[in-house]
């Protein structure tokens, strides 16, 4: 914060209803980017409100309990206990006695509200501890008040103003009224890290009994009265329309009340980044099941446009042949690069692909709208309720405060419920119904309409001298970026999943990445740490083939390549980070250990969201070719662990969703239509598939960064060395599953 920053004007202090404390406190700043997997603001972005920054609330009863309003969504993250903590932190109340709500949209109060890019926690971890210092340091003021005492021989601790002079104390709960009525402090002083006693220690999910007992409200658990089931029938193939429909069987189906078009092309154009629904014909009923049933007797004519001309395995052929050429885009290129390969001792070519993926989290899309003359209400399991708002408004043609968005606890998200369009197919249907409507996805639906990371094809030559050092690289990507489809105003160098900042990029002296635009109908999107979780599978994988060809073992090739320890540009990316979390990794999963016959180690780092971590993977391949994993150990550094419990939980969820989709992962089309439906044919990993987990947390930063993406890109190139490791195969395209080759 700038020192110049008048507080005051930021920090308020009121009472509640039953004679409370009630503490706002607002920050500027921290704008909502469009890409939350990188920290620079791009165009066309929702308009939630004015970018004025970030706010919180904390409330303290007569009793002494404490409510955390967290603003950001919860998906299953945590970020509901590791933002009650940094509050409970600063104001130095026992665990105990904290609660949490879940702030609905209010962009004027609470600024960005998204959940996405690994964001939540680093970007509220200083307006939360303001919150938490300026009520503690209100409280103080009331208790010196009433002592008639200076307020610098009080000190607030676990909930209680002591003045240890007179032997004198109060607890929080008996100062929350008095304290309601004082200005806080300009500049209130914040616990240095040697006094923390929560922040950095393992704390249970506070929801964990709730989920566990059933009693969690999820966006599928929401019941409004007078509330209609809806299931839409959409477009089989990408890009088609509507032509007409038959609904007199959809009809007869007892608890159908209405069959209603969802001429999603004819709706206003929505923003950048806020892709439409598909084309569908909706049944309304007074329940899902006789929603599906009434929607599995229609009969529906499709106009299936030009996308019906799509098949993955021809188009991914024809991206190889582009991907061997030159590129149309230049993105990054230093030093002579075609001189160097001609010149080196050693020049290695491959080719690697990725796959097309979609989100599969465990609650399929889902929302209720209520539309009424002149407001809406919302309740939806979002990632970005500020979409929700803007989609409703031009759905409806309310202006956005004429528009409620309660954020409802999600079932998963993996940047598929960071688009509104299930919101917007609510929204539609209820205007049309006059009536409440809870749109419901099913399996198939959620896998067949999501919004895909991007599949591709690189092609890349290295170059080794005679000892083996990388004098040069070259790297051309041909895929369908996300950013195409979605419309969004990036930059061409932004559009496809090669960024030029990524490593090894200004550790290779002659090094070039370029990049071709392809076509595709495939809808594309966020997903989970997005252009790392492709691009970093080819890079480290590469490297790893380098180093085989060099002779050399696989971490002193990486760590000879990072050199000397040095930040490298300007986006937090350090040379030394890296191969700390390398280091400890290899250190603690016993790397250079003699390992059985048919069993391998891999390792990984990688740099993304602001956080560095490393894996160790180490499979057993059959003589067969199956590979299981055995053991993953991973070092990470994401500057403060507010909640170590937490994060180590996201570094096995990483682990999970990256084996699933390293593995199994795969979305392919064939006539335009997704070929997948379901957990049978887009799997993840099975419970007796998952391998031991081991992680290692780094001190960073003083801040925390970015935790729920970053494990997960490393994953892939770990697990392909090591199956190489294992096997002497090199496996380049994913998925690998239950048996490969080359």
């Amino acid at each position: 914060m700038s020192p110049d920053l008048d507080r005051r004007r930021f920090l308020e202090v009121s009472a509640t209803a039953a004679g409370g404390l009630l503490l706002s406190v607002s920050l500027p700043g921290c704008g909502l980017p469009d890409d939350p997997e990188e920290p620079e603001p791009l165009e066309g972005m929702p308009s939630s409100g004015p970018a004025t920054g970030l706010n919180a609330y904390l409330e303290i009863d007569p009793e002494g309990v404490v409510t955390v309003t967290v603003p950001r969504p919860e998906i299953g993250q945590g970020v509901r206990t590791a933002l009650a903590m940094v509050v409970a932190e600063e104001l130095d109340v026992e665990w105990e006695s904290v609660r949490v709500e879940q702030a609905d949209l209010d962009p004027d109060v609470y600024g960005p509200q998204y959940a996405g890019g690994s964001d939540s926690v680093p970007d509220e971890w200083e307006p939360l501890r303001l919150a938490g210092a300026a009520a503690r340091a209100v409280l103080v003021a009331a208790a010196a008040r009433r002592w008639s005492v200076p307020a610098g021989e009080c000190r607030a601790a676990r909930g209680v103003v002591d003045h240890r002079a007179s032997d004198r104390s109060l607890p929080y709960g008996e100062l929350a009224g008095a304290a309601s009525g004082l200005d806080p402090p300009e500049d209130p002083p914040l616990r240095s890290p040697e006094e923390f006693r929560l922040v950095g220690t393992p704390h249970r999910n506070l929801d964990v009994r709730e989920i566990v007992a059933g009693r969690m409200t999820y966006g599928l658990d929401v019941r409004v009265p007078g509330m209609l089931r809806a299931a839409i029938s959409r477009a089989p193939v990408y890009g088609g329309r509507l032509r007409g429909f038959d609904d007199r069987d959809a009809r007869r189906v007892e608890g159908v009340v209405d069959v209603v078009p969802v001429d999603a092309h004819r709706l206003p154009d929505f923003p950048p980044n806020n892709p439409k629904p598909a084309d569908g014909v909706a049944v309304l009923a007074e329940s899902t099941w006789a929603a599906f049933r009434g929607r599995d007797a229609l009969e529906v004519e499709w106009d299936h446009g030009s996308g019906v001309e799509e098949t993955t395995a021809e188009q991914i052929e024809e991206w190889s042949r582009r991907a061997r050429g030159r590129g149309e885009l230049l993105v990054r290129e230093d030093g002579e690069v075609e001189a160097a390969l001609a010149d080196a001792a050693n020049v290695v070519e491959a080719e690697y692909r990725v796959p097309f993926l979609a989100h599969a989290p465990m609650e399929p899309m889902n929302a209720v709208a209520d539309v009424r003359e002149n407001e809406c209400e919302i309740w939806a399991p979002t990632q970005n309720p500020g979409y929700a708002r803007d989609v409703a408004g031009i759905v409806t043609g309310l202006p956005a405060e004429a528009i409620r968005v309660h954020v409802v606890r999600s079932g998963g998200g993996f940047g598929r419920r960071f688009y509104a369009d299930y919101v917007a197919e609510a929204v539609h249907l209820s205007a049309r119904a006059g009536r409440p409507v809870q749109v419901v996805w099913s399996r198939e639906d959620d896998v067949q309409y999501s919004f895909h990371r991007p599949a591709a094809c690189h092609f890349l030559r290295g170059g080794l001298d005679e000892n083996g050092n990388v004098v040069a690289w070259s790297q051309h990507l041909v895929n369908a970026g996300r950013s195409a489809y979605l419309g969004r105003g990036d930059a061409p160098e932004e559009q496809g999943q090669i960024r030029g900042y990524y490593y090894p990029a200004g550790f290779v002296p002659n090094l070039r990445y370029e990049y071709t635009m392809a076509e595709s109908v495939v809808p594309r999107g966020q997903w989970r740490a997005v252009q790392a979780s492709a691009a970093y599978f080819v890079q480290q994988a590469f490297i790893d083939e380098l180093a085989g060809a060099a002779g050399a073992d696989p971490l002193a090739f990486q760590l000879r390549l990072l050199g000397e320890d040095r930040p490298v540009g300007s986006r937090g990316w350090d040379s030394g980070r890296l191969r700390r979390v390398f280091e400890t990794a290899a250190e603690r999963a016993g790397w250079g250990e003699p390992l059985p016959p048919g069993r391998g180690r891999g390792i990984a780092a990688t740099y993304a969201n602001s956080s560095f971590v490393a894996h160790v993977v180490e499979v057993t391949v059959s003589d067969e070719g199956e590979a299981s994993v055995d053991r993953v150990v991973s070092a990470v550094d994401c500057g403060r662990v507010v909640n170590p419990a937490g994060a180590r939980a996201q570094v096995e969820g990483c682990v999970v969703y990256g084996l699933s989709a390293a593995l199994y992962g795969e979305i392919t089309v064939e006539g335009g239509r997704v070929v997948q439906s379901n957990f049978h044919d887009y799997r993840p990993l099975r419970i007796g598939e998952m391998p031991e987990v081991e992680v290692h947390f780094l001190e960073g930063a003083d801040a925390p960064q970015g935790m729920g993406e970053p494990p997960l890109p490393p994953l892939a190139p770990a697990l392909t060395a090591a199956i190489h490791d294992a096997s002497g195969v090199r496996v380049r395209r994913l998925p690998i599953g239950d048996r490969f080759g080359t």
